[in-house]
């Protein structure tokens, strides 16, 4: 007999899985109701079990079926919130110190999105707290610590710096 958490742990089952599950205990059940002479030779308990498997994966269905439609109907709100976040978060680049600004326009100079220091470089430090920078996953030493310029940033800046002459930034390493 399945306990509590058996049948908890099947309510996770994805809706593939929740289907297969609805479409054969419905053919048993619409078995049982029409008398196949072929259902006759199983146990009597299993119109109750497939009973209950069949409303269980039902469940599961119409939970899946309502957080797709859900889904479908905040995506452009979710959509609008992140640009909008991305926006505030380009328009903090002309707040940045100095010392940031000048260790992301030598990463457009130099044309790299991602490039390696030391990780407890300060300035390197504030870009990733503010999100500026980002560290890839994996394992890495802290004396080459990659750091990445997110896309949205990336296409901030160059889209800024394109005007700038950057030439005297260019083949510099800024550590």
């Amino acid at each position: 007999m399945p306990s509590i958490k058996d049948l908890l742990e099947a309510m996770t089952a994805s809706w593939p899985v929740a289907l297969a599950v609805f479409l054969a205990g419905a053919s048993i059940l619409g078995g049982y109701h029409f008398d196949i002479h072929y259902l006759t030779a199983l146990p009597d308990w299993l119109p109750g079990v497939t009973f209950i498997a069949t409303l269980c994966s039902a469940s599961i269905l119409t939970v899946t079926i309502t957080r797709s439609i859900l889904e479908l109907v905040t995506r452009p709100f979710r959509r609008k919130a992140w640009e909008e976040w991305q926006a505030k978060h380009i328009a903090g680049l002309d707040e940045l110190p100095e010392a940031e600004a000048l260790l992301l326009a030598w990463a457009v100079a130099n044309k790299t999105r991602v490039f390696s220091a030391p990780y407890f470089n300060p300035h390197t430090k504030a870009l990733v707290a503010k999100g500026l920078l980002t560290i890839p996953g994996g394992s890495h030493h802290t004396d080459e610590m990659p750091f990445e310029v997110p896309d949205h940033i990336w296409g901030a800046l160059k889209e800024n710096l394109t005007k700038t002459d950057l030439r005297p930034l260019q083949g510099l390493h800024p550590f």
